[in-house]
């Protein structure tokens, strides 16, 4: 990624294999307090620029997202984080979800949890449902590539 910093929350958990892949590919990282999401990019065109147009959200898997999604008080504080962001010119807000078992849609309407008394089935219709409203992207990765993918966003 040329000419382009990733700038990562202070709030967001510092997870090495994420910023071991920024290091890998020699991409310049740096956290900081983010208005909105964990993830974006500053841009260098003759100044450095906010590129608000991707924020990626990352979630550590299903159980996360449920929590986010499903329980009243979560789900209007990501309303108004996905809100902000729009504020901010985000053209593409993406929930990525680190799973390892989960690929396809059908795996997230059979997904339950002991954690949890929401089925996925729920889950799914709320994703659905916030896609269709809010405009989001949910993508779902596995852990080794959540770095990766982060920079295959933000590269755009």
């Amino acid at each position: 990624m040329k000419n382009v910093i990733i700038l990562t929350d202070t709030r967001q958990k510092n997870d090495k294999f994420i910023t071991k892949e920024f290091d890998k590919q020699g991409i310049i990282h740096i956290r900081t307090g983010l208005p909105s999401a964990d993830y974006m990019a500053i841009r260098y065109d003759n100044g450095f620029i906010m590129d608000y147009s991707v924020l990626i959200d990352t979630k550590a898997n299903l159980l996360e997202l449920c929590g986010n999604l499903c329980h009243a008080s979560e789900h209007q504080r990501v309303v108004r984080e996905i809100e902000k962001a729009k504020k901010l010119g985000c053209k593409e807000f993406v929930f990525l979800i680190a799973e390892n078992k989960i690929r396809t849609a059908n795996d997230i309407k059979s997904w339950k949890s002991k954690y949890t008394k929401v089925r996925g089935s729920v889950l799914y219709k709320i994703m659905a449902t916030m896609a269709k409203k809010y405009k989001v992207k949910f993508i779902i990765c596995p852990k080794k590539d959540v770095g990766k993918k982060i920079i295959e966003l933000l590269e755009k």
